[in-house]
């Protein structure tokens, strides 16, 4: 069957409404509109969502690991901001046979050969896609069965909707694209601002376009929306790097809401743990924390991982540098309502999801409805 998988970036669940967004809230109340609970981390979302496996099972969590990163050795020695060296990094990276392409954002040079993709590929390589004739659009990659058209050009969401719903045709079974510019608002203006709001209804009136498209041209088809995350205003900022950063024996890498360490030795473990443990917005994960958000295990992913509350935000870090934000998600789930949305045109008589079941739900089925 025909289906289109729509990936609304950030639209939680808290922000449907018949004012912002009523294309999706009508759509959802005809058919089926599920909070999709989301993860504590980042890249490991996406990937549970078409895997249908948790981070714990795949060790896919985070954009970036503790692991040799030759291409970042080399890259670290030209004078050029990290915004202009992301092109080159992420190239070469594409010639290493890599697709889950990163930037450098704001890594200090010092950790360029350090950390390294937490994942090689993007979803599309998945048995999901792969199995079937697809189209993929997720920048920086516009796929069409395995037929890779690379743009590296910054697209706005709407130049992306025009692009996609011209590739519908009668001869593919499976439609993804993910739109971004919403997931870009809030972290610039949080959500309250008359943007986000502005935003909103954009992302409503482009999912508006594709699904009349798409039902428009197969009158029998799978129509799946879903969101990865919501999110929290910024209350306060956190300056952890100011007590680290002149440590010895030390490696780290601040991920907006998460600190994450590795130790030379014991006793730095140490040092380090007490200057955590005095941080009152957050706290260091345990194994039972790991167990139940999860977290896998490997060294790579952190010896040591701090956790903040919602609403708190580690700057500088290495994605908004110095500069922060009036947005952020990656919180504890049980902590902030950070759901995301999951919309299906089937009957589904349950209230939330798992990322987990997800793939169960579009592919075959196969769980208890």
């Amino acid at each position: 069957m025909k289906t289109l998988i729509l990936y609304l970036d950030a639209l939680g669940y808290r922000f449907i409404s018949k004012e912002n967004t009523p294309f999706l809230y009508k759509f959802g109340k005809e058919n089926s509109l599920l909070r999709l609970k989301t993860l504590l981390g980042y890249t490991g979302i996406e990937n549970a969502f078409i895997s249908g496996k948790m981070p714990n099972e795949t060790g896919i969590w985070t954009e970036f690991v503790y692991r040799k990163n030759n291409v970042g050795n080399l890259l670290k020695f030209v004078p050029l901001p990290n915004k202009y060296l992301s092109y080159p990094y992420a190239y070469f990276k594409y010639l290493q046979g890599n697709t889950f392409l990163s930037k450098l954002h704001n890594i200090p040079r010092k950790f360029f050969g350090k950390f390294n993709s937490g994942a090689q590929d993007k979803v599309w390589k998945y048995d999901f896609f792969q199995k079937r004739k697809f189209v993929y659009y997720g920048w920086p990659f516009f796929v069409v069965n395995n037929e890779v058209e690379l743009d590296i050009k910054k697209r706005n969401d709407e130049y992306k909707v025009n692009k996609f719903v011209k590739s519908f045709n009668d001869e593919t079974e499976i439609y993804f694209i993910q739109l971004v510019d919403l997931d870009k608002i809030m972290h610039e203006f949080g959500t309250k601002h008359e943007e986000t709001l502005r935003e909103l209804k954009k992302q409503d009136e482009y999912a508006a376009i594709i699904v009349k498209e798409f039902q428009s041209k197969f009158k029998e088809c799978k129509i799946v929306i879903w969101s990865d995350h919501g999110f929290i205003d910024i209350k306060e900022e956190i300056n952890i790097e100011k007590e680290i950063k002149d440590i010895e024996g030390i490696d780290y890498f601040l991920d907006s809401t998460l600190a994450r360490f590795w130790f030379k030795d014991e006793k730095i473990k140490e040092e380090i743990l007490k200057i955590l443990n005095k941080i009152k917005q957050g706290k260091v994960l345990d194994l039972n924390d790991k167990s139940k958000y999860n977290i896998p295990l490997g060294k790579e992913f952190g010896e040591v991982i701090f956790a903040l509350e919602p609403g708190y935000l580690f700057v500088p870090n290495f994605y908004q540098g110095k500069k922060g934000c009036k947005g952020m998600h990656g919180y504890m789930p049980d902590k902030a309502d950070l759901e995301g949305i999951f919309i299906i045109n089937k009957e589904v008589k349950r209230k939330e999801i798992e990322l987990n079941e997800v793939l169960g739900i579009i592919e075959n089925g196969n769980i208890q409805l």
